[in-house]
């Protein structure tokens, strides 16, 4: 059996994400995969620039992007590096408007998860603002627990957050089929 994280309340549809890949890659590698996440992130998060995602992975040797297609356009997607031997740091993620409220996210987390823990990874680690409440939630139900605030220079307070990986053989709730 796989590793789940547990996610209450944010069932998953399977028929929802008929039609969705989801694909592991090394962002360095996969920089058409990587250019729609930046784009993706500028339209649901502000400005991102390329350059500064790219410099910022090339500080970590061990990084992972994980993307949600559907067909060859990116609809979500979860890119981060290791932080620290067994840390990982969940850095950018999103998913684009009309995927909202599908699973895609939660789906992505559960993967992501599943995989690091499967590499030897204990912790995971993520930030967000207060204004991004979906993500917030579906963090905080998903077993992340608030470590930490910081203030970021335009005042915005950026919550920081931090999950234990172990094994759950629970399998995540499902959605009832019509």
């Amino acid at each position: 059996m796989l590793y789940s994280p547990p996610c209450a309340g944010f069932p998953v549809d399977k028929g929802k994400l008929a039609g969705v890949e989801f694909a592991f890659l090394d962002p360095l590698q996969a920089r058409q995969e990587l250019l729609q996440c930046v784009q993706l992130c500028r339209q649901r998060m502000g400005p991102t620039r390329l350059s500064k995602v790219i410099k910022t992975l090339q500080l970590h040797r061990y990084r992972l992007l994980l993307v949600a297609r559907e067909q060859e356009t990116v609809v979500g997607f979860k890119l981060g590096f290791a932080e620290r031997p067994k840390i990982f740091h969940s850095w950018l993620g999103a998913v684009a408007e009309a995927w909202e409220g599908r699973g895609v996210a939660r789906r992505l987390m559960e993967l992501q998860h599943q995989h690091l823990f499967e590499q030897g990874f204990t912790r995971v680690r993520t930030g967000t603002r207060n204004r991004f409440r979906r993500m917030l939630i579906l963090n905080l139900k998903c077993g992340f627990d608030l470590v930490g605030i910081k203030q970021r220079s335009n005042g915005e307070a950026h919550l920081q957050l931090e999950k234990r990986l172990t094994r759950n053989l629970e399998p995540a709730p499902e959605s009832p089929s019509p």
